[in-house]
């Protein structure tokens, strides 16, 4: 078996897609860069409403401006990490982490995750999620809703191939904040 380091893989992959994944930063985030990742949740909300917007409760509000559920407990709680994802020198994304999982045993639960539209579809997401599962050995859950059918596809194809398919994936109803069902994808990363 070969094993290519994080630089070969990167010009490897870099001459097929045209990106170089060192380019792809994670920086943890304080409370100082909470107003920055909640004024981007409002283009994160306008993108599940692709999917979602059929919804009740997803109508757009009468101001024009999406609303996403207040952030700051990834800022503040000692059980949750928030990252800001940068590609090619720019801002990306976002990553928020929590140790609320669908079972007691999970040690990592992606709770809200972002890219751009304008770095969609071109592997910096897939990329992301690589290096934040390595950064966080453990139990991981990701939960998508039914409805999402675009983070449905990502989260599967991305798990699957960090995986090399060894995931599981169940429906199951999420009962905090309140009973409401999700997709649930188990693994465990190695780090």
């Amino acid at each position: 078996m070969c094993f290519l380091n994080l630089d070969e893989f990167s010009l490897i992959f870099g001459a097929i897609t045209g990106i170089d994944m060192r380019m792809i930063t994670l920086q943890k985030l304080t409370l100082q860069d909470y107003p920055l990742i909640q004024n981007m949740a409002r283009f994160y909300v306008y993108d599940m409403s692709r999917d979602c917007g059929s919804q009740e409760g997803w109508e757009l509000p009468a101001d024009g401006l999406y609303e996403c559920i207040d952030l700051k407990s990834y800022f503040i709680k000692d059980d949750r990490i928030a990252y800001l994802i940068s590609a090619e020198n720019e801002t990306a994304g976002f990553a928020l982490l929590n140790k609320v999982g669908a079972a007691p045993y999970v040690d990592w639960n992606m709770g809200e995750f972002f890219i751009l539209a304008k770095f969609q579809r071109r592997g910096f997401g897939k990329e992301s999620a690589f290096k934040i599962f390595d950064l966080h050995p453990g139990v991981w859950n990701v939960m998508t809703m039914p409805l999402n059918q675009s983070a449905h596809c990502f989260w599967n194809e991305t798990i699957n191939d960090y995986t090399h398919e060894n995931f599981q994936l169940a429906a199951k109803t999420i009962l905090e904040p309140s009973p409401h069902p999700m997709n649930v994808f188990e693994f465990r990363s190695a780090g």
